[in-house]
Formats: C-alpha cells, structure tokens, sequence
C-alpha cells in the first residue's frame, strides 16, 4: 500500500509537469514524456487528473482575481483534497503553483507586441521607448523591446546600446544580453553584448548585473555597479570583472568618435572594423602591438586611414576586394 509520503511525491510531480506545459509553447518531446509518465502507474494518471481539475476551478476566477484569492483558494482546495488524503501539504507549495495559473489566467488578454529596432554597419540612432526611456544604438546594432505593465524588457540580440533610463520604481527596467541581465530603476549605462563577454559601463545611478543560470531561468547577481564603474561579465566561467573605465574612451562613439590612449594597434583595428564595411587588416604582425593614442572620426574610413598612416608609420593599401592591409612603412 502507497505511504502517503510516496502520494504526495507523486502529486508533486504531477503539479510541476502541469506547470511545465502551461509555461508557453510545450515541445512536443514534453508533451509525450508526460503522457508517458502518466501511462507509467494508475496512481500517475490519478494525480495528474486531479492537478488538471484544480487548474480548470481556477481558470472559472477570472482575470479579476487577486494574487491573495488564489492563494486562499488554492489552500481550500487543498484542504478538501486534504479530507480525501491524497494533497496533504498542498498548501506549502500552493505559492509556487500561482505561476502556472498565472500564465493561464495571462491568455485572456494578448501580451504586449514587441518592438524592434537596428543600425546597419556605420549607422547609429537614437529611439525613444514608449516609457520615455532613450535608447541609442551603436554600429550593427539590434534590440527588441516589449514593455509590460509591471517591467520594462529589452533585448540586446547583436552590438552595443546605451540607456537613458527614465525612473520608475514601481517599474523595473530589465535589459538581457546573451546570459547577462541587467536590472535598473532609472539610470544611464551602456551595454556591448561581444562573442564570450558582455561589457556594461555605468556613467550613472546604480545598476545590478545578473547572470542567467540553469533552464529555469534564474538569475544570479554578480555585480552591483556604480557611476565610474565597468563589469566585463563572462557567462561561461561565471566571472565578472569588476573596474574603473574611462568615459571618454568608452563613450566616445556616441558622438561618432573612437578614443584609444596606447592601445595596441590590433585591438584598435577590430575595435574599427566594426563601423566600416571596408575591413582593415594588419598584414605586418609586428604592427599589432604598436601603440596607438589619439581621437578618430568614425564617420568617414578614409579621414581615419589617413590619420593612422601620417602618425604611426603605416601604409595603407586597398584590395580590389576592399580589405585595407596596414603594412609597416619603410624608410627610404
């Protein structure tokens, strides 16, 4: 005979299937685990039964019902299921089942439609979100936003964008790059979503960076940043590095302006290579450590090629396929 600990394992797992199909659009791979599950013991097909009742009672609540009359009405389900001895503790994990129904209840009214926009390579714009936010985004730059009635989404899906966050404390701004999330009340900072880390600079306020972990979709803080402060923030060995940044180099390009104070001139190049379609690419290996200092107009290619081979000895020669190749230049 079943112990009633083993019962209410059972009905446990029955709730979290439940719960896992109604989180969005089910795969059919989970679809088919659960009705293998339940075909795997009477008891299974029992418990998944009554889970599925207590879901149909609640959706009859209405989208009117508070979170608090869930609640009660969960705890009284679960007394009655109580009575029959089969939900015994119902009660201390009704919380976590308002999720699910939550999610039901959700399917009344349509979610917010999400908005998209993106830059080209050596384009930038500024957006103005329906909050009263400002976004500005960088060169090849995309960035989807949906703005709910309790929190404010936006999605950094390539390149990099700077925030103007308008306040609301009662209204969290959340910003996701890759596995970073960035949570804010009303600030300014700017994020760079790169191939293995995510930068994000803080020119004001208070930002709190997360990291996504697990398939739950949980989130880790590991960092909590002030004005003058930059988190360069590597997902896949949960590092983050936490430093001081200058704001003219970091934020140049805001203005249309790349600032380097003796950075090599390999990272400078790719650091270019981003606003322009043209390529440059060293083709001297010993320039790439060259140390490059100086302020580049980024709206004009030629201007910074220009710039490079009149202050650092270089000289620049066009491909028929566009690729600038920078070789060291050779005194006569």
């Amino acid at each position: 005979m079943m112990t009633m600990n083993e019962r209410l394992d059972i009905d446990e797992q029955a709730m979290a299937w439940v719960s896992k199909l109604l989180g969005g659009a089910p795969r059919e791979a989970d679809k088919r685990a659960y009705d293998d599950w339940k075909a795997a013991d009477v008891s299974h097909a029992d418990a998944s039964r009554g889970v599925e009742h207590m879901l149909a009672e609640l959706d009859g609540a209405a989208e009117a019902v508070l979170e608090a009359e869930m609640v009660r009405e969960i705890e009284a389900f679960a007394e009655e299921r109580k009575r029959r001895r089969v939900f015994t503790a119902i009660s201390s994990i009704a919380a976590t089942f308002i999720a699910a129904v939550m999610v039901t209840i959700s399917m009344w009214s349509p979610a917010p439609d999400a908005q998209v926009y993106e830059t080209r390579v050596g384009e930038r714009s500024t957006v103005m979100l329906e909050d009263g936010s400002e976004v500005q985004l960088n060169t090849g730059t995309r960035i989807k936003t949906v703005m709910f009635e309790d929190e404010r989404h936006v999605t950094i899906e390539g390149g990099e964008a700077f925030f103007n966050v308008k306040r609301d404390e009662e209204r969290p701004f959340i910003v996701t790059a890759g596995k970073s999330e960035v949570r804010v009340l009303g600030t300014q900072f700017s994020v760079r979503l790169g191939a293995s880390s995510n930068v994000i600079s803080v020119l004001s306020g208070l930002v709190s960076v997360g990291q996504h972990e697990g398939a739950d979709g949980d989130t880790k803080e590991v960092a909590l940043l002030a004005a003058g402060q930059q988190v360069t923030h590597v997902p896949a060995i949960n590092r983050a590095i936490v430093e001081g940044f200058d704001e003219n180099a970091v934020f140049a390009w805001r203005t249309g302006k790349a600032f380097y104070s003796e950075t090599p001139l390999g990272e400078v190049v790719t650091d270019l290579n981003r606003y322009f379609a043209d390529p440059l690419e060293i083709a001297d290996v010993e320039l790439a450590s060259l140390p490059v200092s100086g302020t580049f107009n980024l709206n004009n290619q030629d201007v910074v090629i220009d710039a490079l081979e009149s202050a650092f000895s270089i000289m620049a020669v066009k491909r028929v396929d566009g690729v600038v190749l920078l070789y060291a230049r050779q005194d006569d």
